[in-house]
This record gives structure tokens, C-alpha cells and sequence, in this order.
């Protein structure tokens, strides 16, 4: 570690240190996703003999596979929040988020804060550490755990690799070079092979029967594959799907869509180097919802009242690609035109 950040994270440790002088008891509170709960799993290994308790709740349902299955390899230990009694803990803690991030938390008391997201204006915890030029928590709590000469177990390692890959999208996000070093440290001592595994966990028995569903329905025409599921259980099964077609050799331009969680979500992938799909989705349809991403990937959300009524229908397949398809020509005319200005992007 740089001398530099040696001393930071010394500093902070101290400052960390001086919550825990009576062995109190400590909630640490989390988002399932795996920079949030890599960070729990750090905190916990660094304060653990400086406290008589130590509990992790998370707040909301575990619904992605791959958390899922991070959670099942590593063996994570977790409370639902709703079991817990906050009465029962003299300190409670938040990691990968703050105070306001978590509804449930509006009339509780938050002592300690851990987090590399913007800060929140309106709160003061008793410890804070908050620093957005970092990409993912976990990188800030390998910071904790390399000052304070703890002995990183291969699970723990593995959840922190695990957490640094996902909040940089794999180095592709929001990476700097605080995250680099962590996971250079870190990865050695991880397992990889656990790392793969969790990474390759994406459907279910269940979600099967929707690939053959979607081989069913696949149109292919001119290099472009389309296909409309109807309802599925999650939007990340689009997602799989998408980036399964946008594989095939013959295939260069890929939209996938379906209603899940009361919204028509439309993926698209595209391997055509003159189009810009991200900036094409967010004309065709940022008026309606959430739509936007990059070049190669995009993604729109649109809540069924801004469909057409014909569209609203979960049975309605036809109805609805031939919509889809009419707003994408109208917003690739409207580009066309002399003096069009092209449409910005956003990260969804």
C-alpha cells in the first residue's frame, strides 16, 4: 500500500476504533448486492473482538441469482431487518450507502457510515468515511483491513474481488486507481474458482423454459434479432437473453423486450459499428420513461400507462413490436434530417 494511503486508512481506523472502547453491541445494516455486503463482512472482521455482537441485516429481498449465489458459496450470514430490534444494539452502522438510502432508517439513530457514493447533506454520524473518488466500498474497507494487519480469509477476499468487479461493472465504471490497488491485494488471497462460479450463475430451473420460449419467438432479419417474452419474472432474464443473441455470428443488432414489475423493459445490444443504440433509445423513448446507454448496449423503461391501450396487454406481442419498431424509425428519421441534433446519453 502507498505510504500515503497507509496513513489514511490509519487515521481512519483510529477514528473507527474509538466507537468500539466498550464492547457494545453492532447492527450493520446493507443493500444485498456485493460491494454492500463484501464492506458488512469487512467491518464485521475488523471490530469483531472489540465487540459482543455483531449482526448484519439487509433490507430488501435478495432477487439477483448471482447475489444469491454469492451469498450461498461464501456462506454469508444475514438477518431480515424486519426480525431485528434496533433497541437491542448500541451502535448501528450503514456500509455501501447512507442514512437517506434507507427508508426504514428516517426516525433512527446511524452511528457509523462507511460509503463511496456522493455525499448526503442533513445527517451527522458519529464516524464517518465517505469518499466518491473510490468505485466500490470494498475498496475503502481493504484501506480498514490492510492498517489494521488483519489476516484477509480466502471467503473474505473473494467477497471483496467479487464486490470491486460489480460496482466498476469490471473495470469499466467509475474505476480508479484506489480499486486497482485493492484488487491486486486482494485477488491472490481470493478463490477463484468461487469467483468464476458466482459470476456464472444467471437463471434458474424455472427461467429455462423462457429461453426455449424466446428461441420460439425469435425473428431474425437483416442481421437484426427481435424478440418480444410478454411477462417474465425479472428483467435480468432480458438481459441474459440479449447478450446470449448479440453472440450469434449472424447477428449484429439485438432488442429484447417483456413486462416485469408493472413496466415494458426493452433491451438493446448492437455490434454495428455506424449505429449508436444507446443514443437511438433515448430518442425513441426518454419521453415515455427511463431510456439511454451507449453505443454497443442500451436499455428503456415505460410504465404501462404510457403505452398505447392495444399495447397494455401481456398477450399482445404483435401490438407491441410494431409499436416499438415505429417509434425507433421515427427517432432514426428524425436524426437523419439536416440540422437533427443527436440525442445525449445516460447511464441506466
Amino acid at each position: 500500500m502507498p505510504a500515503k494511503a497507509a496513513k489514511q486508512g490509519g487515521d481512519h481506523l483510529k477514528g473507527l476504533f474509538e466507537l468500539f472502547s466498550n464492547k457494545p453491541k453492532l447492527l450493520i445494516l446493507v443493500h444485498p448486492d456485493p460491494d454492500s455486503i463484501a464492506s458488512a463482512l469487512a467491518l464485521r472482521r475488523i471490530v469483531l473482538r472489540k465487540c459482543s455482537k455483531v449482526a448484519i441485516a439487509y433490507d430488501e429481498e435478495v432477487k439477483r441469482l448471482q447475489n444469491r449465489a454469492m451469498i450461498h458459496l461464501l456462506k454469508v450470514h444475514m438477518v431480515n431487518v424486519k426480525e431485528v430490534k434496533f433497541i437491542d444494539f448500541d451502535l448501528v452502522a450503514v456500509v455501501d450507502g447512507q442514512r437517506d438510502h434507507f427508508p426504514l432508517l428516517a426516525n433512527k439513530r446511524v452511528d457509523l457510515c462507511i460509503d463511496h457514493h456522493s455525499v448526503s447533506t442533513g445527517y451527522a454520524y458519529r464516524f464517518a468515511d465517505i469518499r466518491p473518488e473510490f468505485g466500490a466500498t470494498s475498496s475503502i474497507m481493504s484501506e480498514y483491513l490492510e492498517a489494521a494487519r488483519v489476516k484477509v480469509s480466502r471467503s473474505l477476499a473473494t467477497a471483496l474481488c467479487y464486490g470491486i468487479k460489480t460496482d466498476t461493472d469490471n473495470f469499466t465504471r467509475n474505476v480508479q486507481k484506489p480499486d486497482a490497488v485493492a484488487f491486486s491485494r486482494l485477488f491472490p488471497r481470493a478463490d477463484y474458482y468461487l469467483l468464476r462460479s458466482i459470476d456464472l450463475v444467471e437463471i434458474s430451473i424455472h427461467d429455462l423454459g423462457m429461453f426455449r420460449a424466446a428461441l420460439e419467438r425469435l425473428r431474425v432479419k437483416r442481421k437484426r434479432a427481435v424478440i418480444h417474452l410478454g411477462q417474465v419474472t425479472s428483467a435480468d432474464l432480458l438481459v441474459i437473453i440479449a447478450d446470449f443473441l448479440i453472440r450469434v455470428f449472424e447477428v449484429q443488432d439485438v432488442m429484447v423486450s417483456g413486462f416485469a414489475e408493472g413496466r415494458l423493459t426493452i433491451i438493446f445490444r448492437n455490434r454495428n459499428l455506424r449505429r449508436n443504440i444507446g443514443a437511438l433509445a433515448k430518442k425513441a423513448f426518454e419521453s415515455l420513461g427511463s431510456a439511454g446507454g451507449h453505443r454497443y448496449a442500451a436499455r428503456a423503461e415505460i410504465s404501462l400507462q404510457c403505452l398505447p391501450r392495444p399495447c397494455r396487454r401481456m398477450e399482445a406481442d404483435g401490438e407491441v413490436l410494431k409499436w416499438i419498431q415505429t417509434r425507433l424509425s421515427h427517432a432514426k428519421a428524425k436524426s437523419l434530417r439536416p440540422g437533427g441534433k443527436a440525442a445525449g446519453l445516460c447511464r441506466l
